[in-house]
């Protein structure tokens, strides 16, 4: 690949023993992108697969049909040890991530150059219209809530903000365009020590980094937001549509929050201060909810549990304090960590 031409997007795609059925969905969308007028490459992160993917067949096939797309193995296990080396990597203006089980609309690259082209104080989008695609199929009595989680989004309007906390038009992984330059003063500090939001690695779902890179834009001053132009699909197969996981999902993700927001906004420490449960309401309260959710057979009553403990716990493990011991016992019980 000739590294000296100009690259507009590089979209990032990362990988650990992927199920084949789901990364060749992606691949194929992204071969099906527009790119009229935009140059791009895909940086295809291979992290540690036990069958490398650069031995895979099907691989071998797209690697020959979409332009300018290149494997680049990161041995390091952990999905922010993958991104981060795909930033370093990456040479374009824009950097887009795709995950494995994402099918971005053909259109994907035309609006987001639309966008930026429009909203030049926007430093991330993400999609306004995310369609979750059950391909085995999931419990109707879990469909809202699972199809919430996997991020299903119905935005009808663009929307941005540039607040320096979480808002809901902020977008998520999926999918996610970033100004490099700042991606890249991001992998800085994080191997500096200064951001330390680990993502996703074996059998732990935090995914703290997301957040902490559309944070990271926001604290230089710019925007982040979704637009309804944006859209793609989300697939999610059996092993990840079912009540287990989910409440591992959302612990996961409401765990490292405040800590997240604390590294990149250190000023917000005395407003976390001010919130924090205290321990013998946080532990009594638990109790209460972990009872209430044994007894019933609403599987929504575990999601607020986990979701309940995860929110505070998070709190405390921002501003360095032990969690009660009643509210850790729970989580080994939930198995949640």
């Amino acid at each position: 690949m000739d590294w000296e031409k100009k690259i507009d997007y590089s979209l990032v795609i990362c990988t650990f023993n992927p199920d084949k059925r789901i990364l060749q969905r992606c691949l194929e969308a992204v071969w099906q992108l527009d790119t009229t007028g935009i140059s791009t490459e895909v940086i295809l992160v291979d992290n540690n697969s036990d069958l490398p993917l650069h031995q895979q067949s099907y691989i071998k096939i797209f690697e020959e049909k979409i332009p300018g797309m290149h494997i680049l193995l990161v041995p390091e296990q952990g999905v922010n040890y993958a991104r981060m080396a795909a930033i370093e990597k990456a040479a374009g203006n824009y950097i887009v991530y795709f995950d494995y089980d994402n099918e971005p609309e053909s259109d994907y690259l035309q609006e987001l150059k639309k966008l930026n082209e429009q909203f030049p104080a926007v430093a991330a989008w993400g999609p306004g219209k995310v369609t979750v695609d059950f391909i085995d199929g999931v419990d109707n009595a879990i469909r809202h809530f699972a199809s919430m989680a996997f991020q299903q989004r119905e935005e009808q309007t663009v929307r941005t903000a540039r607040e320096n906390s979480w808002q809901s038009c902020y977008p998520f992984g999926t999918g996610l365009c970033t100004t490099a330059s700042l991606l890249k003063e991001f992998v800085q500090l994080a191997r500096q020590g200064r951001f330390t939001a680990s993502g996703r690695k074996g059998n732990k779902l935090s995914s703290g980094e997301d957040t902490q890179m559309v944070l990271h834009c926001i604290s230089k001053g710019y925007a982040a937001g979704v637009s309804p132009a944006l859209k793609l699909t989300h697939i999610i197969p059996q092993n990840r549509a079912n009540s287990q996981y989910l409440q591992r999902l959302l612990y996961g993700t409401f765990i490292c929050y405040e800590t997240c927001l604390l590294q990149v906004f250190p000023e917000q420490k005395k407003t976390l201060e001010q919130k924090i449960m205290p321990r013998w309401k946080f532990s009594r309260k638990s109790l209460k909810k972990f009872i209430r959710a044994r007894w019933s057979k609403d599987p929504h009553k575990m999601f607020d549990l986990v979701e309940f403990i995860a929110t505070n716990a998070g709190t405390y493990a921002a501003l360095n304090k032990p969690v009660p011991l009643p509210v850790n016992q729970i989580v080994r019980i939930l198995k949640v960590e």
